[in-house]
């Protein structure tokens, strides 16, 4: 298990967006009225308005989930695709979010 500094920084920042950004910018959207959770895992493990406790705790369990899954594949060149890929993913939908807080009432 051998991690390199490039995969370090691309794990913190998929922290901060698919972890923090998300976290904050979902929480915010959900506590408006007309603003409902969109992604149908956490609709089915939490609810269409998920309370901030269980959603950190669903954001972090799948942030672990992942960590592990590139530890067992650490060696393999293509294993800093995985936080590369959750940090585009955390940029997505953290935008998608902000425009979603921006335009709604």
């Amino acid at each position: 298990m051998d991690v390199s500094t490039a995969e370090l920084r691309w794990w913190l920042l998929a922290v901060l967006l698919y972890g923090v950004g998300d976290y904050v910018t979902t929480v915010a959207a959900v506590r408006r009225r007309e603003v409902v959770e969109a992604n149908p895992a956490v609709i089915a493990l939490l609810s269409d308005s998920p309370g901030p406790v269980g959603f950190a705790l669903l954001k972090g369990g799948a942030l672990v989930v992942c960590f592990l899954g590139f530890l067992s594949i650490s060696t393999s060149p293509i294993a800093v695709g995985v936080p590369i890929g959750i940090s585009v993913l955390g940029a997505v939908v953290t935008a998608s979010n902000t425009v979603m807080l921006l335009t709604s009432e």
